[in-house]
């Protein structure tokens, strides 16, 4: 089972054993996992293929993670409102928060792309990445069951189901760079820079500047998917600068205490000096 020129080689052994081993499901019908790592724009190329896209299995798997989602976030939040709630689950079943795990789990080294869409960066496109996550999770249901896509959204969203009780700018990164940037001069301003993809699958790119600087950017199916992914971005460079700051100062301070302590040591030999002559 080897590609043609538009897709990286994936044979049946070692590149779906060690996705298996990654994901930690054996699929007892690994022609559903091939179908769930398959791009339209390799089966237009290859219609000899008879594997299909991952469309229909995209279309399932995107049900059952909003009910795995949902139930997950009913039942780990007894005490939070239904507004809220829905904020969470819009976070976690969104296009870059699917991207993310997609990439951790490295789907993108083994989907079977088409050249075009090999040659201009498919394999790190954000709607590939997410649409492979849903279709993965579409071919875990049907080949074992919903209580295996559970286990599997489970543990691959984990992390992200951790960061939503502490921290707000998960479920509203722009809010919260807006919020941080209040005592600044400009607030935040974002730009698309970039579309691309046909028009029913759209990537826009985006840059959020503060004062002319840029200092985020961000990919997603809808400006606004781009432009909150550009915010968290933001966001994340902000805080790293602030820590670097509050480090720098608090080095200086302690070089500061150090040169005091010098000087006040010198003083005091200078004294001890004094009284013995």
């Amino acid at each position: 089972m080897c590609g043609g020129r538009g897709e990286r080689p994936i044979s049946a052994s070692p590149a779906l054993a060690a996705l298996q081993d990654r994901i930690g499901i054996r699929f007892r019908d690994e022609a559903l996992l091939l179908t769930a790592l398959t791009h339209s724009s390799y089966a237009n190329e290859h219609p000899e293929d008879g594997s299909g896209t991952n469309e229909r299995l995209e279309f399932l798997g995107d049900a059952v993670l909003g009910l795995v989602v949902a139930e997950a976030l009913y039942e780990e939040f007894p005490d939070e409102q239904e507004g809220r709630l829905t904020e969470w689950r819009s976070q976690l079943v969104m296009g870059p928060t699917l991207a993310r795990v997609a990439e951790t789990l490295g789907l993108g080294t083994v989907l079977r792309l088409g050249r075009g869409e090999e040659t201009t960066g498919g394999r790190e496109r954000e709607r590939n990445l997410e649409r492979a996550y849903e279709a993965l999770v579409g071919a875990v249901m049907l080949d074992r069951d919903l209580d295996a896509a559970r286990d599997f959204v489970r543990r691959t969203l984990q992390e992200e189901f951790d960061g939503l009780d502490g921290d707000q700018a998960l479920v509203n990164p722009k809010g919260a760079l807006q919020q941080m940037t209040q005592g600044e001069s400009a607030r935040p301003e974002y730009l698309t820079v970039e579309e691309q993809g046909l028009e029913h699958e759209r990537e826009f790119t985006v840059e959020v500047r503060i004062a002319g600087r840029t200092v985020g950017s961000g990919r997603g199916g809808s400006k606004q998917l781009a432009e909150k992914s550009a915010a968290r971005e933001a966001l994340e460079a902000l805080r790293r600068d602030i820590l670097g700051a509050a480090g720098a100062a608090g080095a200086a301070d302690a070089a500061a205490g150090a040169d005091g302590a010098v000087d006040e040591a010198e003083a005091v030999d200078s004294d001890d000096a004094g009284r013995e002559r």
